[in-house]
């Protein structure tokens, strides 16, 4: 009787203790994410923080995160170095910041390669999800693309009103960074590489006469309260923003979260695109009631800067060549792909 009862009562526990471990909900996995954006920055509020919140949503709270904006953490190009180090497991890369570590994704950001936003993001976003030298590069430094866009055509933000002619920018310094150098070069100004949340001192402090930025990124970082003119019809080139998790992160999540993180990914490159392109004209209007002289340049020197866009380009495939890379056949399939889209469109 006792050996009875005392079986049935171990039953009964095993049997509780299933339940109750049923019944616990799984542990939130917190991930370490970095950016060097403001929190006020739109690729901040429709960019890392809405794909953070979406992919909470999306796992039922199974991942959350623990954010480190603006730099707290580390610089604009030190992030891929701390996924890869370990202290972060997710981060913004900002491809012309890592240039000798994502080399042809710097073909993006050659001039005339970007002429809308939205277009050159999907484009540019169906490139890194599937298998090609532009998502080989983030594999081979441990991480994964999740999401990605293309920032609008870089405009001429300058300390002194507005240029009419090439010989206008011979010699000045302008902030830029990675494949942008070339073209900064190739129009006769001097290149100074420097992150974007660096500029505004730089230029307060006299150490710069400008910089080379898309309209949306100059209010962010405030560069319009040291600066006097802004170029609207420049094609001076593009940044590729992208979210890149680390790979074995990536790979230990289970295959419910692993889609969660790509379709909050493939909801945020299309939404944050969309948001960009949006943004110019109204970011022009309020630049223009502050006092700005926001200008398009002249035709005779647009027909003068067409060469120099060529050369920078030439000038980095060559560059390319000389690391044993094939730059053209990226050119050329971000150009078929580019196509594709705009077909669909």
């Amino acid at each position: 009787m006792y050996k009875k009862a005392l079986a049935r009562s171990a039953r009964v526990a095993a049997f509780c203790v299933l339940v109750t471990v049923g019944c616990v909900p799984a542990q939130a996995r917190t991930l370490m994410f970095a950016d060097s954006f403001p929190l006020s920055h739109t690729l901040s509020t429709d960019g890392t923080q809405r794909w953070m919140k979406q992919v909470e949503t999306l796992t039922d709270g199974e991942i959350d995160f623990r954010h480190f904006p603006a730099e707290q953490l580390a610089k604009a190009g030190e992030i891929l170095q701390k996924i890869e180090d370990g202290v972060i497991q997710a981060g913004y890369i900002g491809t012309g910041y890592v240039s000798d570590e994502l080399p042809l994704n710097g073909a993006l950001m050659l001039p005339g390669e970007v002429r809308d936003t939205v277009n050159a993001s999907q484009a540019y976003w169906q490139l890194l999800k599937n298998d090609t030298p532009l998502r080989q590069e983030f594999l081979d430094n441990g991480v994964v693309p999740i999401y990605a866009v293309m920032l609008p055509p870089y405009q001429l933000v300058l300390k002194r009103g507005p240029v009419s002619e090439l010989g206008d920018l011979r010699g000045l310094k302008l902030r830029s960074t990675g494949s942008l150098n070339l073209v900064v070069q190739a129009v006769g100004a001097n290149p100074v590489s420097m992150a974007a949340p660096d500029a505004y001192l730089a230029i307060q402090r006299g150490t710069l006469d400008g910089t080379v930025l898309p309209v949306t990124s100059i209010a962010p970082y405030k560069v319009n309260e040291v600066t006097r003119s802004l170029s609207t019809n420049g094609r001076f080139g593009s940044f590729g923003i992208t979210v890149a998790m680390d790979k074995k992160t990536y790979d230990g999540l289970s295959e419910s979260q692993r889609k969660a993180v790509d379709q909050a990914g493939d909801e945020t490159t299309a939404h944050l695109a969309q948001v960009i392109e949006d943004e110019v004209q109204t970011d022009l209007a309020e630049f223009r009631d502050q006092g700005m002289a926001v200008y398009e340049l002249p035709e005779s020197m647009r027909e003068a800067l067409e060469p120099k866009y060529q050369a920078a380009q030439q000038a980095w495939v060559e560059r390319m060549s000389a690391r044993g890379l094939d730059g053209q056949a990226v050119i050329d399939a971000y150009e078929s792909a580019l196509a594709d889209v705009d077909a669909k469109r």
